[in-house]
């Protein structure tokens, strides 16, 4: 019986279901744009006319989508249109217009991949193609004048290629899995699965019209695919995802019911391609998983018929048997040197059909004992000598892996010892699952999944044929198998920066796997304790005798154990240990002109009109006392707000000229930060990845490496700006990577968003070194804080007090004014707020541009960011763009997120459409163009802002263009720019083919950038998302936030109200008080990680004011009552658990208080008494030794008397006023004493409980 080939196909996003109808809302779905293909083409007004339209009645042509399988689900025929991309060429010019029919439910599909000219040699290596013919290509390029093009051009090549690619796919038997590249949630898969049908018929593309056989002939690309599903969810499945967006927009999580395609191989990339049998297993389990997690939503809006799931088991039935007992013969035979492996895998398996296990036919094929003659030539004499070589061990081996699908490059890097952790062949044999814990901190780890089904596949497949291995499994619950899943478990948790897991955490995310397996397995806690799997049966990270390979024991802050991976382990021992070796030196003596060399800087800057003398010098006395504590310490931590002057203490330390002569390395985790960095102190910086590279400690696949052989680099002050944004590896990589002879300073702010995987080292480093109650000047040994805000930005700017307000530092007496502005609309010189009022966000962002900068058209728009003018012979106006680099920072949009329509895609590209069109027209005129073509899928021209998303070295020009030389310069992820070239001159004889691009960083260099098939590595940047802004400065910011608010966090909020030198403009669609809770210490995604870098954390559930649970937080980083309310310090804690013991359910945490003009303050605690007009309003003033927290305490204080409201014991009408401080430190027994004084509630009257009493006599 044939081999079944599945296939994946790429669709776009649609918002009304892929029925052959136009977007019910097309200017809303900025998901479909980011697809070259609908991107450049889109015209999103004359969609949104007809918005909801059947294709049948649509005026003039389709959406740009019918070319992207935008209508599968369509219940009528449907043609389009296509163009020989080549036609242009003199000999093609006699090809016609291709009409592709596609008949009711069908998609069509292109394999990529596989008609890319430079993939040709990869396709052959798997198999053969028949009628491929290279010279034929050669022949085919010369007519076209030797045209560097990146296809397959050779009519009979392309039908050779198409042939051979569907070749396998059996109508009525294979799959077809569709799947979105991009789609509005933000915590989407990076493919994300939307159904799954069965094909059921094939319509191959003809030659195409006009081909002309003198030239060469040319074939139609488009196999047309019929497809079994239907509306009513007969013959496949659709997930419901239009409703879970429209659920996902409201504020509630659905990304559990979210399918997340198999990350393996090829199988869901290149648009159209092939899926091997056991991803088709995975991909089926996935989609069961998901609709299962979509019903258990229990919305209304969210259904799937009874027939999906139907389906869906009946194809899981088929596809495990389909997927056979060997899914991992390509690789193997790979390994064994047998030409095109995939084609002889699938051979074999036809021969011998379905179930049938096809290892003892390749051991007479490699033996030369007969078997299938029809098989025979398979199998060469390289392959048989490479058998004849090997032990019988190894040959077990091979077997063994043949059971898993995994690559022909994983399958070496195992049998050569190149994975994290070697697997000796006996080890393999004896706990396959070694492939996983062995691997989980390889580039590209085998998958716990991958591997658990071939050891636990469906029934059918174990009963017949029991795992080659010398332990066999004896039931479910085998302990290398929970042990794989619980490494792979704390690998995917330190993705989302956690690097320990206490037990119930594990198990919940055990849970979690189980839905993507065949077979489950016992998490019950009583079945991990009887195979020692409990976090108190492993050994302690050091232990030299461990059962398992990576799981290890550490302690939390209660003395419990939870589970940690080795590997993390060590690399937490060894950042502790180097940290310790290096602040465990001597100390530097101060030279008597320390502090005269940073009033040279502090000079540099003068104070800003109307400054506050006394505070200029307080600011003054503050960054001396940090200084001394920067140069004299071998190891710095510095924290400190935005604007403080971090930086300004950096350069005044590299201004010494023995800093720069002991060796100075300058260093930011990113690119912007890094551009920041240099900028700010005027010497060399660089980001982690460039410095680590050279010494292979930054690899490809993006991660940081310790390398304890490695090469390292003596310097003698190390300085690491935005510190909070390293993660534990990125730290590692560095201490592994330089000797420090003098001093490492890392200087960052805790509040800001923590880093994108694991740990938090900043945020733990710093907490450890800071004393319990700092004392101003607030330095402590290795340790400084920065709080006086430098004097340019101002101490009382509203926009700082507002970013004050989600810094999760203690709150000064009048941070509630700001809202009090805000909800009033009082005119701010730095923040406004600007409510949405039932208009879209790109046309509030419009109002504000407006507003703010006076755009009204494409020239003020240009103007606003940069350009300048320049005056036609006709007399008109237009910008000038060659300017406009040094105005890359004067404003910019922030997005917590990319989709949507208030995301990055979506304003960005209206902006383009309202005020860029000009330039686009110019970009694509066919005649005397004398600007680069549209680049990328944004259609990026001259003139237009950028963001360069990658870090890479380019081809970068300095001067005319084109200069007769370029240089390679390093442009880092994240910095900004202008298109400002390529522009034709009068040497160019033909348009410019290049775009160039001059960033503000970088001024007077043009890098260029070309069209490729990953991109260009630039999106347009007039809008950016916040995490992308982090490390970067703009004069003003205009931040975006819709209603439900779902994934923003404290810091999230705190990183975008940072990032204005001068004003931040903020667009709400929601209610403020809803931005006003974000403020509240369970709003950090900082403190929801499990981390022990220094420390052990403690895991507490944390519950709101009602008494509802909130999650999972570290109590090491928020403050906690003993019943599990979080309040804002260490003395509310105390005075909230004696509340709790005195007045239980009598008082309320920072319960508004309002007055009758309207103006409200927040008391830490109100406290009911029998006198309801009289409450008790206690206050705790934690910083009364700051003479600016001391003088709005006393205007605090006056509007409470406003109200009537007086001190104790006596109070006023209005209620009691008691204050407490800790001037001199805490005194709990007086705070008690005099709360009790003045609180005196009737005894309350209790019901009595029944309990258990002893019987007289006994």
């Amino acid at each position: 019986m044939a081999f079944v080939q599945h296939l994946s196909v790429r669709v776009p996003w649609h918002d009304s279901g892929w029925s052959g109808r136009v977007c019910d809302d097309p200017l809303g779905n900025t998901s479909c744009v980011m697809l070259e293909n609908i991107g450049t083409k889109r015209k999103g007004q004359q969609e949104a006319a007809q918005a909801g339209a059947d294709w049948d009645t649509v005026q003039g042509a389709l959406p740009p989508c019918v070319t992207e399988r935008g209508a599968f689900m369509s219940s009528r025929d449907y043609w389009f249109e296509r163009t020989h991309p080549y036609s242009g060429f003199p000999v093609l010019r006699g090809l016609g217009t291709s009409r592709v029919h596609v008949p009711a439910y069908s998609v069509h599909g292109i394999p990529y991949f596989w008609l890319h000219r430079d993939n040709v040699a990869a396709v052959l290596q798997e198999r053969p193609l028949d009628g491929f013919r290279m010279e034929d290509e050669e022949r085919a390029l010369a007519m076209l004048g030797g045209a560097k093009l990146p296809w397959v051009l050779h009519g009979d090549n392309q039908q050779a290629v198409i042939e051979e690619f569907f070749r396998l796919v059996q109508p009525d038997r294979s799959l077809v899995f569709l799947y979105l590249k991009h789609s509005p949630f933000e915590q989407q898969p990076r493919r994300m699965l939307v159904g799954a049908a069965v094909v059921t018929g094939r319509t191959a593309p003809g030659r195409w019209p006009g081909s002309d056989e003198k030239v060469f002939p040319n074939h139609q690309w488009e196999t047309v695919l019929r497809h079994s599903l239907r509306p009513e969810g007969i013959g496949g499945i659709l997930l419901p995802v239009q409703a879970l967006a429209r659920l996902a927009a409201g504020g509630t999580d659905v990304s559990t019911a979210l399918a997340a395609a198999p990350e393996v191989g090829r199988n869901f990339s290149y648009s159209t391609e092939h899926v091997s049998a056991d991803a088709a297993v995975a991909a089926l389990l996935e989609l069961r998983r998901a609709a299962r997690a979509a019903i258990d939503l229990k919305d209304p809006s969210v259904s799937l018929p009874r027939a999906s799931l139907e389906w869906l088991d009946e194809q899981l039935r088929l596809a495990w048997r389909r997927r056979g007992v060997a899914p991992g013969l390509p690789a193997v035979l790979d390994r064994l040197n047998v030409s095109h492996p995939t084609f002889a895998a699938h051979a074999i398996t036809s021969a011998l059909g379905e179930g049938v296990d096809p290892w003892p036919t390749l051991e007479q094929l490699l033996e030369r004992r007969g078997g299938e003659k029809s098989l025979a030539g398979l199998v060469t004499s390289t392959p048989v000598a490479m058998w004849a070589a090997k032990s019988s061990q190894e040959r077990q081996a091979l077997r063994l892996l043949s059971r898993f699908d995994v690559s022909p490059e994983a399958a070496e890097r195992v049998m050569t010892g190149q994975t994290s952790i070697d697997i000796p062949v006996d080890a393999l044999l004896a706990n396959p699952y070694d492939l996983v814990t062995c691997t989980v901190d390889d580039g590209e780890p085998i998958a716990f999944e991958t591997v658990d089904r071939g050891c636990f596949p469906d029934r059918q497949v174990t009963e017949r044929h029991p795992l080659p291995v010398t332990s066999p499994f004896e039931d479910a619950n085998d302990p290398r198998r929970i042990d794989a899943a619980m490494t792979t478990v704390l690998a995917r948790a330190q993705d989302e920066g956690h690097t320990v897991l206490p037990l119930e955490q594990m198990q919940e995310r055990l849970e979690s796997l189980m839905p993507r397996l065949a077979v489950a397995f016992d998490t019950a806690a009583d079945t991990l304790g009887a195979l020692g799997m409990l976090p108190r049966d492993l050994e302690q990270p050091d232990s030299d005798t461990s059962r398992w390979l990576q799981l290890r024991r550490v302690e939390l802050a209660d003395g419990s154990a939870a589970y940690k991976l080795d590997s993390a382990a060590a690399r937490r021992d060894f950042i502790r240990a180097h940290l310790n070796a290096i602040r465990s030196g001597p100390v530097h003596a101060a030279p008597a002109d320390l502090e005269s060399s940073l009033d040279q800087v502090l000079a540099a800057a003068a104070p800003s009109a109307g400054a506050d003398a006394a505070l200029e010098e307080r600011g003054r006395q503050e960054k001396h006392a940090v200084f001394r504590v920067m140069y004299t310490s071998r190891l710095t931590v510095l924290n400190g707000r935005a604007g403080t002057g971090k930086t300004t203490l950096i350069r005044a330390l590299t201004s010494r000229r023995e800093i720069r002569e002991g060796g100075l390395l300058l260093l930011a985790p990113t690119g912007k930060a890094r551009v920041q960095l240099h900028s700010k102190t005027g010497e060399d910086a660089q980001t982690l990845a460039q410095f680590l590279t050279p010494s292979r400690r930054f690899d490809t696949h993006g991660r940081y490496l310790t390398i304890p052989d490695g090469p390292r680099k003596r310097y003698g002050t190390v300085v690491v700006d935005e510190a909070s944004m390293l993660t534990e590896d990125m730290l590692a990589a560095l201490l592994d990577a330089v000797d420090i002879t003098d001093r490492l300073i890392l200087v960052g702010d805790p509040r800001q968003l923590p880093p994108i995987g694991a740990g938090r080292p900043f945020v733990d480093i710093e907490r450890f070194l800071r004393p319990d109650r700092p004392s101003w000047p607030r330095t402590a040994a290795h340790w400084a804080e920065l709080t006086v805000l430098h004097r340019q930005r101002g101490n009382d700017r509203d926009d700082l007090a507002l970013a004050h307000w989600y810094s999760g530092d203690q709150r000064t007496e009048d941070d509630h004014t700001i809202w009090e502005h805000l909800r009033s609309g009082r005119p701010m010189a730095s923040v406004r707020a600007v409510p949405w009022a039932g208009r879209s966000a790109s046309q509030v962002l419009e109002d504000v541009l407006g507003e703010e900068f006076g755009v009204s058209d494409a020239l003020t728009f240009a103007q606003s960011y940069g350009a300048s003018t320049r005056t036609g012979k006709d007399g008109r106006v237009w910008p000038e763009f060659a300017s406009a680099p040094t105005g890359c920072d004067i404003w910019q949009v922030l997005s917590p997120v990319r989709g949507r329509p208030h995301g990055t895609v979506g304003l960005n590209r209206h902006l383009k459409d309202l005020y860029r069109q000009h330039d686009l027209v110019l970009a694509t005129t066919r005649y005397n163009r004398w600007v680069p073509k549209p680049l990328g899928p944004e259609q990026i021209v001259y003139g237009d802002k950028v963001v360069n998303t990658t870090n890479r070295t380019l081809d970068a020009y300095n001067g005319a263009s084109p200069p007769p030389k370029s240089r390679s310069r390093y442009v880092a992820n994240g910095e900004l720019g202008i298109v400002t070239g390529q522009l034709k001159s009068k040497s160019m004889k033909k348009p410019p083919w290049e775009t160039q691009v001059e960033f503000s960083s970088q001024l007077g260099w043009r890098f260029s950038y070309r069209g490729s098939e990953d991109g260009p590595g630039l999106e347009l940047a007039w809008a950016m998302t916040v995490h992308k802004s982090q490390g970067s400065e703009f004069a003003t910011v205009i931040l975006m936030l819709s209603a439900g608010l779902q994934g923003i966090s404290r810091e999230l909020l705190y990183t975008a109200l940072t990032r204005q030198s001068e004003r931040v403009v903020i667009c709400h669609e929601g209610p403020l008080d809803a931005l006003l809770e974000l403020g509240a210490p369970t709003a950090s995604d900082t403190a929801r990680r499990l981390t022990d870098l220094i420390t052990p954390p403690r895991p507490t559930v944390v519950k709101d004011r009602q008494g509802s649970a909130l999650g999972l937080y570290d109590a090491n980083l928020i403050h906690l009552t003993h019943f599990g309310l979080a309040v804002q310090s260490k003395n509310e804690v105390i005075i909230a658990n004696l509340l709790d013991r005195h007045a239980r359910g009598r008082w309320e945490y920072e319960k508004p208080l309002f007055a009758a003009d309207g103006s409200w303050r927040l008391p830490d605690f109100t406290i009911f008494t029998d006198d309801s007009a009289r409450p008790i309003y206690w206050e705790h003033l934690g910083m009364l030794n700051d003479p600016a927290y001391a003088a709005k305490w006393r205007s605090k204080e006056q509007w409470y008397a406003r109200l009537g409201i007086l001190p104790a014991p006596a109070g006023g009408p209005g209620g009691i006023l008691l204050v407490t401080d800790d001037l001199n430190g805490v005194n709990e027994p007086e705070w008690e004493a005099r709360f009790k004084a003045v609180y005196r509630p009737q005894a309350a009257i209790r019901p009595r409980a029944v309990t258990r009493r002893t019987a007289p006599g006994r």
